[in-house]
């Protein structure tokens, strides 16, 4: 049976199915990555808020009590210059110079120190401390500048080994000269312990500095940092921009890359940086990525193999309907075309010549003296001969467009579209030779099996009919019979007709 008409199950269905699938689940990995990545840049967003207002709060913090000592300060700057103050008793004086905030817990002592450095007042005590502190930092500057605000110093250690910081003011004459200056010692531990209750991991930092890049301290805690210079830090250039922001960077002091936010403390020369390590920061999102990641993973693997297994079990029900369609249409014992299939064919290829101007030819072929042997051999024998004859029939019939069924009983016949009369003849000389060489008979009436064709032609056209092509065929087939079997008769042509024919 030729492969042309064989019906095929489209596999259009199971292409769309396996496209459905694989866009369903390219669809999850989308939807996935998309909340993934938004996971990210939430996290990234509240780390990022949670620094600024952290920093904010700290920055607001230290301002405040940098305007206190500094206010304390200007109070103490101002009562020098009142009129018979050094007569004042000493006990009212300090009353007068100094008020409660120099007896803050972090705050060492204030300090009137004359134009040499003595020190001529102390808030700790009526006995001011015989010492000289000209050498100081912040004295120098105060000596050496006009400008008469406040100054923050850098960190020093004191005898007892203190570390501290100074805030102080430069003290003028009634002429504007340099007089001495007034100092407030504020101990580091003021910071250690506003930053020590807050939660960092061992990669984040919290770091309070001067504008020059001096460390006052830094979290977690290190004494040795308490001093050092990180004025090569990316800070102090985010500075310069603006006076609170945010950035990305590499730390100068351990390598560690973080998201740090900045801000300066109000008018004093002084910033507050909390540095967020980076991979911290992802550390629960890529907990959450992964477990998200495996689940939906998990989902498309099992769509797929969803998709696989409907794919697979369409295709297999196709194959299946395919062998049924081919078991309807085949005859079972012989594997050729039945008849129902045959003349679904016949009439499609026969309305297919009409429009296209084809010829159509047909055969019908009949074996000769089969019922008597049939009848003398048994029928196992005779089904023998069917199928040999058959594949004769088959092996000689190979053109894409032919089709050779079993019509009935003993009758087969061949149907061959765009051949004309004299090669339609040769192909039924074809298979009665190919038949002639089967010695399948046990006896009989001849050694060979033989077989009766009768072969006819038509060029389809408005006006004729199907049925003219079988009733030709078949009457040339009577006719090869009558005269003698083993033999392959022409049906008659019209003239005009068989000229187109052999054309």
């Amino acid at each position: 049976m030729s492969k042309r008409h064989i019906p095929v199950q489209k596999r259009a269905p199971i292409k769309r199915l396996i496209a459905v699938g694989l866009a369903v689940t390219l669809s999850f990995m989308a939807i996935c990555a998309f909340v993934i990545l938004g996971m990210a840049d939430r996290d990234y967003a509240d780390v990022k808020k949670s620094s600024e207002n952290l920093v904010a709060t700290l920055a607001a913090n230290i301002g405040r009590n940098f305007e206190v000592l500094d206010l304390s300060l200007q109070a103490v700057a101002d009562a020098i210059k009142l009129p018979e103050f050094e007569r004042i008793d000493p006990v009212i004086r300090n009353m007068i110079l100094f008020d409660r905030s120099a007896t803050a817990q972090d705050v060492g002592s204030i300090m009137v120190l004359d134009r040499d450095g003595n020190v001529v007042a102390e808030s700790r005590t009526l006995t001011p401390r015989k010492a000289n502190y000209a050498e100081r930092e912040y004295f120098k500057y105060h000596q050496s500048n006009a400008d008469t605000g406040a100054y923050i110093s850098r960190p020093w250690v004191t005898k007892p080994g203190l570390h501290v910081i100074g805030i102080s003011r430069r003290l003028t004459d009634s002429h504007g000269d340099f007089s001495g200056v007034v100092v407030a010692v504020l101990k580091i531990s003021y910071f250690h312990n506003l930053l020590k209750d807050i939660r960092i991991s061992d990669n984040d930092s919290i770091t309070v500095g001067r504008s020059d890049g001096t460390v006052v301290l830094r979290m977690p805690f290190d004494i040795k940092s308490i001093g050092s210079s990180i004025s090569n830090g990316r800070i102090f250039t985010e500075l310069k921009k603006s006076q609170q922001g945010t950035f990305e960077t590499f730390s100068v002091s351990d390598g560690v890359k973080r998201l740090v936010a900045y801000q300066k403390v109000g008018k004093w020369p002084v910033n507050v940086g909390i540095g967020r390590s980076v991979d911290d920061i992802y550390a629960p999102w890529r907990v959450e990525a992964l477990s998200l990641g495996l689940i939906v993973l998990a989902l498309c693997t099992f769509n797929l193999a969803m998709v696989g297994f409907l794919a697979y079990s369409l295709q297999r029900r196709a194959a299946v309907e395919r062998d049924l369609a081919v078991m309807a249409t085949t005859d079972s014992l012989t594997g050729l075309c039945n008849r129902r299939r045959f003349d679904e064919v016949l009439d499609t290829e026969w309305r297919r010549a009409k429009r296209s101007g084809d010829s159509l030819a047909l055969l019908m072929i009949d074996i000769d003296h089969f019922k008597k042997y049939n009848d003398q051999y048994g029928h196992h024998t005779g089904d023998a001969v069917l199928v040999s004859i058959a594949r004769c029939i088959a092996a000689t019939t190979r053109r894409a467009g032919d089709l050779a069924a079993r019509f009935g009983g003993e009758e087969f016949a061949v149907l061959l579209s765009g051949t004309s009369v004299q090669d339609a003849f040769e192909q039924a000389e074809r298979i009665r030779a190919a038949v002639m060489a089967l010695p399948l008979w046990k006896g009989g009436p001849d050694t060979n099996p033989t077989v009766s064709i009768g072969a006819a032609t038509a060029l389809p056209r408005l006006g004729s009919v199907l049925g003219d092509l079988v009733k030709a065929s078949d009457a040339a087939l009577y006719e090869a019979k009558a005269a003698g079997r083993n033999r392959s008769v022409l049906a008659p042509v019209a003239a005009g007709e068989a000229a187109r024919l052999a054309a």
